[in-house]
């Protein structure tokens, strides 16, 4: 199973930790890991094109994890915030038309 655990501060994403695999394929063929990945990659991408975070990620096999720099400004948070919504939403899907696969939990 893949365990998505997203903390907010002051209702800011401020970590994300994406771990584990899906377990519903062969590896290499597993298609829920990699779209779980690809979204959790492209956030991460995002925030360094789009927003230009210097985003110290933690990305290896089965485990990607960031956290977002405290001192960033209020607009550059909100959008950050926008970036991990979106790729909550994707989750989201995946866990619908996948069930068993997937958790996310936030704190």
């Amino acid at each position: 199973m893949i365990r998505v655990r997203i903390k907010r501060d002051a209702k800011r994403v401020a970590r994300v930790t994406v771990s584990g695999h899906a377990g519903s394929a062969p590896k290499g063929e597993d298609l829920i890991c990699a779209a779980v990945s690809a979204l959790a990659q492209s956030y991460i991408f995002s925030l360094r094109r789009l927003l230009d975070i210097d985003i110290d990620a933690d990305v290896r096999d089965g485990y990607l994890s960031l956290t977002l720099p405290d001192n960033l400004p209020e607009q550059t948070t909100e959008k950050a915030t926008l970036l991990a919504e979106s790729m909550l939403i994707g989750l989201d899907e995946i866990n619908r038309s996948y069930p068993g696969f997937l958790e996310v939990t936030e704190e």
